[in-house]
């Protein structure tokens, strides 16, 4: 430890550590970039399911949020669109405007997801957890996408 006081001391945070740390950040933001892509396209995927009112998708009777299955693959089309074009403004841009848009587009599809549970119950599941991921990673990430950071 050095005593002339301009030393790496305890708490100056200026360290390895330090570097590692945010390392670790940036590499969370560019997963969340990522997976705002694959959530995107997932989204996509199903609401092409529940278009065409596929066997697949289960049958719901009394459910307070029920809607023509149509209208829920619409609703999960768009939502999948918003996604894909946030995840690639998030990994193109860098801007903060992205980030937050990237949380709102989330938290919208984790509420749909919540929405969907009886149609597809794991599937909406996973996608609840992956929104609160991206959700977590967006939120937290401190000095943007790398090197290049615009605000």
């Amino acid at each position: 430890m050095s005593t002339s006081g301009t030393g790496t001391g305890y708490g100056a945070g200026t360290g390895a550590h330090a570097e590692r740390k945010a390392a670790w950040a940036v590499g969370g933001s560019i997963l969340a970039g990522v997976l705002l892509l694959v959530t995107g396209a997932t989204n996509i995927l199903q609401s092409i399911t529940a278009i065409r009112r596929d066997s697949f998708l289960n049958g719901v009777s009394g459910y307070a949020y029920r809607f023509n299955i149509t209208s829920w693959g619409w609703i999960h089309f768009a939502i999948g669109v918003l996604l894909v074009v946030t995840g690639l403004a998030l990994l193109a841009t860098r801007h903060k405007w992205a980030r937050y848009l990237g949380i709102g587009i989330a938290a919208l599809n984790l509420v749909a997801q919540f929405m969907y549970l009886p149609y597809q119950p794991v599937w909406a599941v996973v996608g609840m957890a992956l929104s609160a991921y991206l959700i977590w990673a967006l939120a937290t990430e401190r000095g943007g996408l790398g090197s290049g950071v615009r605000t």
